[in-house]
């Protein structure tokens, strides 16, 4: 057996090296809406809000794609709309995650998003779950040292996490920025996460939604 200590122990060892985004920020940030925040106009009145609400009340478990707008950025949009949802529906949870190096070539980026997300899904696992070989020591180790074999070993990882221990909780999982991370070299790896993303969320009954980034110059 394994325990959900065990697993965070092995997390923890990705934050060091690829600075994490924090539980607060992936799971709990609410940016003021519990003070009265209202969600930007801007993104209400350009029907942002009813896009997403769409997405997010689909009785299907289902995968969306926001794009910047003229008058809107994708990742803030995504960010506002987490923070709003978690005071909306105090019941769901809502996983955010991105890549806080946007300058990092694209395997990096990979490897970033790779392990925010394991290191957030950790803690959502139950309490004690079968062992299996893909979650022992060596893959986070590999993943730790990033390039292909990392991206490699972090998909086994996500991919052998159990299922989410949601109490009959609804899930969405927001990635924003995964758009950097596909080069020449990573694109097989992206739609293999993409795809292990969607097994994930099917069977815990929950939505996938991608907002894109703002493209920057970055390494490749």
């Amino acid at each position: 057996m394994m325990t959900r200590e065990d697993l965070l122990k092995l997390a923890k060892r990705l934050d060091i090296t690829f600075n994490c985004v924090v539980h607060f920020e992936a799971l709990e940030e609410k940016r003021g809406y519990d003070n009265g925040k209202q969600f930007p106009a801007e993104l209400y009145k350009g029907g942002i809000q009813k896009r997403l609400l769409d997405n997010w009340f689909s009785k299907e478990p289902n995968i969306y794609t926001l794009g910047d707008g003229y008058n809107f950025n994708a990742g803030l949009a995504g960010c506002e709309w987490a923070a709003f949802l978690r005071v909306r529906n105090p019941d769901a949870v809502v996983l955010r995650v991105y890549p806080k190096d946007r300058t990092a070539g694209a395997e990096h980026i990979l490897c970033q998003l790779l392990s925010s997300l394991i290191y957030n899904f950790a803690t959502l696992v139950p309490g004690d779950f079968d062992r299996v070989p893909d979650l022992w020591k060596r893959n986070f180790e590999v993943l730790a040292q990033g390039g292909a074999q990392g991206i490699s070993a972090g998909l086994r990882i996500l991919e052998a996490l159990p299922p989410l221990e949601l109490r009959g909780r609804k899930i969405l999982c927001i990635v924003d920025a995964l758009d950097l991370a596909e080069a020449g070299n990573t694109s097989d790896e992206v739609k293999k996460l993409t795809a292990v993303l969607r097994r994930i969320l099917a069977r815990n009954s929950g939505h996938l939604l991608y907002t894109k980034a703002k493209q920057h110059k970055r390494l490749i």
